[in-house]
Order: structure tokens, then sequence, then C-alpha cells
């Protein structure tokens, strides 16, 4: 069997194995849902325990649907999602309290201060959090102070377990987001912030290179030493499927979150609205992009299943495809405040324009506008700053891609085309590639395949549509 490429993606709600082969077809696959303890609306969490087995058993049932061998695999890729906390015993690799997520807003207060000192820092980056945290732990700041634990994003976290223990390191693209990496020095950290929240650099992970040989799989995890090829943050996986790094390149993904993503080249680009981002770092080149942010894109279904708007997530679209139009209903997807462009982690869900005659179909066809507004704005907003073509086709990806009613909404509020990828789920492709590109695989990715959506209305059209939603939700805004 020809050699093989193993690409391991943990998002916020699922964990994903699949093994690719060569030429980028899938062979195995597996995905294992994860479950976050949201005890309210500012506190999310996930147990580190119950995600490492889901990691472990989703890797197995991968093996056994490939029906390969451990030995058959070239490289492993690894993505995770980003800004999470983990923090673990150094000699054991377990953790010593529950992860913190992502879309956690417990640094809301702190990420005012740290601002105010002179660190930009948001209210879901890592730094945030991070002290929160460990003064929730007992001993925490001595026994982080004397080695016995360790910290990192779930990267980090994952590849000191795959590895047994040799690898505490994390990529420069998933420590942009944690809000700890020098900005303007990205191949170090920001030992003034770190010094500043009474930290030790020791305490922190190593900065690696986003592909490369980075070390091996130990026998216990796979079965096999394997080569551990890369390790890149989830949306920069994305752009590692889409073939996409030279400057000027784009993509959409919709997961949890909707993102839009921009390479930027060489220039982190601080003067756009959308927030410069890290594609990808090595020893003698850094890449950077621009991002924007839709906190709340996938989730908005299960979210709506809870509110009794549909009894199931297939009911959902199913529902959706009942009507032609969502009447004069708008929402305003945020669960977890706004993002891009307006930062605004308290803003909440907004419904306007619903009545006792308005259907199940039209509110649920509402939810997915409300999510592609969302995105139209920062897609509007990266052509204005960054200088890209008005006409160009936007590459998609993400679980909510799946829908081709939800993709045709998107291409027609946007205006524009959109090319949808052919792994849907493009970012465990992508830590696959980037994987493979690391050990030495010719591999590539690409957009260049999928199915394409058109625009029913013109651009002036869907601007106007745009402005009419913006004026029912978003008023002070």
């Amino acid at each position: 069997m020809p050699d093989l490429l193993l690409g391991l993606d943990v998002g916020t709600t699922s964990t994903r194995s699949v093994i690719f082969d060569g030429d980028g077809n899938t062979i195995g696959s597996s995905q294992i849902p994860l479950s976050s303890n949201a005890s309210d609306s500012i506190h999310v969490e996930q147990d580190l325990e119950l995600l490492w087995d889901a990691v472990v058993l989703s890797t197995n049932n991968a093996l056994k649907d490939a029906k390969c061998n451990p030995t058959d695999l070239f490289s492993v890729g690894v993505t995770t999602q980003r800004s999470s906390i983990a923090v673990w015993e150094k000699d054991s690799g377990k953790p010593v309290a529950p992860m913190v997520v992502w879309n956690d807003l417990r640094g809301i207060n702190r990420s005012n201060e740290l601002r105010e000192a002179g660190y930009p820092v948001m209210a879901i980056a890592a730094a945030s959090k991070l002290e929160a945290v460990i003064d929730g732990i007992p001993d925490g700041r001595v026994r982080a102070s004397n080695g016995s634990l360790l910290w990192g994003t779930l990267d980090s976290y994952l590849l000191y377990r795959i590895s047994g223990g040799d690898l505490h390191v994390t990529d420069r693209s998933c420590a942009w987001s944690s809000a700890y990496l020098d900005f303007f020095n990205p191949s170090q950290w920001n030992e003034n912030l770190i010094s500043y929240q009474g930290f030790d650099i020791d305490f922190f992970p190593s900065l690696c290179p986003t592909t490369g040989h980075l070390g091996f799989t130990t026998s216990d995890f796979l079965g096999a030493t394997v080569s551990i090829g890369a390790v890149v943050a989830d949306q920069q996986a994305g752009m590692f499927a889409h073939g996409i790094t030279d400057s000027g390149g784009w993509k959409a993904t919709y997961g949890t979150s909707g993102v839009l993503m921009v390479s930027t080249g060489e220039d982190p680009h601080f003067s756009s609205p959308l927030t410069p981002m890290l594609l990808g770092g090595w020893d003698d080149k850094t890449l950077f992009a621009s991002e924007g942010m839709v906190r709340s894109a996938g989730e908005m279904i299960p979210w709506a299943v809870s509110k009794g708007i549909a009894s199931s997530i297939s009911e959902f679209f199913s529902l959706v495809d009942t009507v032609s139009d969502s009447g004069e209903l708008f929402v305003l997807p945020a669960l977890h405040g706004l993002g891009t462009p307006y930062n605004d982690p308290e803003a909440v869900v907004l419904i306007q324009g619903e009545s006792s005659s308005s259907s199940k179909g039209e509110l649920a066809k509402a939810i997915l506008e409300g999510i592609a507004f969302r995105m139209s704005e920062i897609v509007e907003l990266s052509v204005e700053s960054l200088g890209l073509e008005s006409n160009s086709v936007l590459p998609i990806d993400g679980g909510l891609s799946r829908s081709d009613a939800f993709c045709q909404i998107q291409a027609d509020l946007l205006g524009r085309p959109l090319v949808r990828h052919s792994i849907v789920e493009a970012t465990v492709y992508g830590a696959a590639v980037a994987g493979g590109q690391g050990i030495g695989s010719d591999i590539c990715g690409s957009s260049n395949q999928g199915d394409i959506f058109e625009p029913i209305f013109t651009r002036d059209e869907a601007d106007e549509k745009l402005s009419k939603w913006q004026k029912q939700v978003l008023p002070d805004k």
C-alpha cells in the first residue's frame, strides 16, 4: 500500500481523523462528537480526558475504515480549534483543569485591562483567560513556576500526548491567536506580557515551524512511530487545503464559527479593519493573513433546534426548503457576541419582525440569511481594505457549506459566485496536506473542484438587502 497521510482535526464540536492517499482521495475516516460544558453564557469548557479518548478512538476507527496498517502512514498533520487553554502535569500528561474553549468569555474584563496596559488582547484570546485558569488550580502559580505544570493551546496538548511527552511545542499560527506571540517579532513569545502576568517563559511551549519534521508519534498512540509533519491552526489549515498561500488568495470556512481569511503574504497588514493573523511560520519566512469572524455560524442550527424551531438539524434544513423567502424576518447570529467589525462580546441573538403569522420555515431561512449577511459584511470589508478583485470567486468549505440552500443564500447575498471545496471538511484535509508537505510529499491542496454557486442577485441588489438587514438588527452600529 502506498504511503498515506493522516489528518487529525480537533474542532469545537467534533474530532476527525481522516486518511488520504497521495492524490487526496479519502480512504478512511472517523468523526467523534465533542460536547462543551456551558454553565452559563460566559463559561465554555471541555473535558480534556474525554477529548483525548475521542482522538484515540477516531484515529483507530479511521485506520480500520482504511483497512491499512499504521506503518503505511507517511505523516501526521494536526490542526485544532484556536486559543483554547489546556493545563496538564508534565510528568503524567494528565490535565489538571477542564480545557477553556476559545469562545469562553470569562476574559472580557481582563482583556480591557490588558489593552489599557498596552497589550492588544481580545476577550476570546488565551492571554485574557490563562491567569484565571491557573489561579483556579490548587497551588497553580507555584506548580507553574516550579515546572511541574505545562500549558498550551489544544494543539500543544495533543502533540504532547501523541509524542509520549517528547514535544511541548506550538507553531506560530496557533500561538498568534493566543495573543502571547510578539506581534512585531513573531518568531518569539512576548516576554513582556508573560512577565506582566507573572508567568515564566518555561511554562510556555516552544515555538516550532508550521511544517517540517517535528517529531514522531509514540507507538502507544498509533501502534507505530510516524513522522509528525505539521501543526497548524484550523482556519489556516483550510488555506492549505485550498492551496492558498500567495497574497490575495482567500476562502471562507463555515464551522461552529464562520471565518473569512485572506492571505497577505509577508505583510501583516495591521491597518486593515480585519484581524491580522499568522498563516504559517518557518525559520526563514513568516506568512500572514487578515481574518474576519462570524462568531456564531454553524452553531446557530443546534441553537434553533434547542429553541423548538425544528426538532432536528435535518428538519431545520428541510424547513428552509419549504419557503421561497424569509418574509420580513431578520436574525442577528450572536450566541457569543459579535466579531468583525464590531468586536462586541456582549451582543446577543436578536430576531426582528417575528409575528404570529411567521412560519418556522421563514425563521429557519432568516437564521441562515443572518449568518450570510454577517459574512457579507466581512467580505466587503476585505475587498475594500485589502484591494481585492471585486468579482473574484470565493472558495468555501466547512460543515455548513454542505447545505446547498445555505451556499445559494450566501452567493445571492454576496452577489458573487462561490466554489465549494470537494472535501467539505477541508481543515482536516489541509492538516494532512501540510503534514505531508512537511515530510517531503508533493501533495498540494486545491479548490479547483467542487460545486459552483452562481448568485441570482446583482451586487447592487445584494448591497440593498444587506443595508436593510443592518438597519433592522444593527441600528446603533
